[in-house]
């Protein structure tokens, strides 16, 4: 509702003083003091996003949105997560005109959620099967869906 308050057409009533929204008038009248208010007088303050930014930027943005949230929701670190947005974007010329050979590889240290903590997991190092101490990796390209959840053992993550 905030965010509603803060854009909707105001002006500042001439009787008292007080800031109104044009939506609170009663009959064209100021509903704190009943003085007259004109329509002409309001400010209609709208969200120019072509001013901002432009098209391009604010789809990249997006996209940006929808990345940080995915690694975050498999619980990648997210300073890691921002470097990885930020050499992208450097190179944003790579992700629009993409070339056979071209890759965006990445990988990521994640945390382990609840259940990923009582289960039991394969290291992808030494293929042992254990329960406590790994690490949790997230690695995969970019440019090509889908990505690698990878665990080490203890003595593997060293």
């Amino acid at each position: 509702r905030m965010g509603y308050r803060t854009h909707a057409r105001h002006t500042t009533c001439p009787g008292c003083n007080e800031e109104i929204y044009m939506e609170e008038l009663v009959k064209g009248q100021c509903p704190l003091c009943g003085s007259p208010v004109e329509e002409l007088e309001a400010q209609e303050e709208s969200l120019e996003y072509d001013d901002i930014f432009e098209r391009s930027e604010l789809s990249w943005l997006v996209l940006q949105y929808f990345l940080f949230k995915k690694f975050e929701d498999l619980g990648a670190n997210p300073l890691q997560v921002f470097r990885l947005l930020s050499s992208v974007e450097e190179n944003g010329e790579v992700v629009a005109t993409k070339k056979e050979k071209e890759e965006l590889p990445y990988e990521l240290d994640a945390e382990l959620s609840r259940l990923e903590r009582l289960l039991p997991k394969r290291c992808s190092s030494c293929r042992k099967i254990f329960v406590r101490g790994a690490s949790k990796k997230v690695s995969g390209d970019l440019l090509t869906s889908g990505m690698t959840v990878s665990y080490r053992c203890p003595k593997c993550r060293v």
